[in-house]
């Protein structure tokens, strides 16, 4: 009897030795996911803070005597037809590429005001 209850009380310590063991396992597990994630979150960080967003987004280029933002031409010469709404366009893609260089800068505009709206973009005098 004293022998059964010997190796029962063995059994339980087992028991409880093993259950700290997984759980010690577990944690150390859980601790190198998480330097893992640090790792790689401090490395996209860095990838991003390289990004050249407004070089990404804004294609500043010429096509001929024409200055072009994203391919989009803007202006007309004579004997040159370019339609409005490409004009347009490009203008829209000029109002959005100031707010976005003034709002990473933080200039503010002090008489006027800018509101990208694609090909419908407007520019509006500020109330003093």
């Amino acid at each position: 009897a004293q022998r059964a209850e010997q190796e029962a009380e063995e059994e339980a310590w087992h028991a409880v030795i093993n259950g700290n063991t997984l759980r010690a396992q577990a944690e150390q597990e859980e601790a190198t996911r998480e330097r893992q994630l640090v790792q790689f979150c401090r490395r996209e960080l860095a990838r991003l803070g390289r990004v050249d967003v407004v070089s990404d987004v804004f294609r500043i280029s010429s096509t001929g005597s024409f200055g072009t933002l994203n391919s989009l031409r803007l202006g007309r010469l004579p004997g040159v037809s370019v339609d409005w709404a490409e004009i347009n366009a490009a203008l829209g893609q000029v109002a959005l590429l100031l707010v976005a260089v003034a709002r990473e800068s933080g200039a503010r505009f002090s008489s006027h005001a800018l509101l990208p709206m694609g090909s419908y973009s407007k520019a509006y005098k500020l109330d003093e």
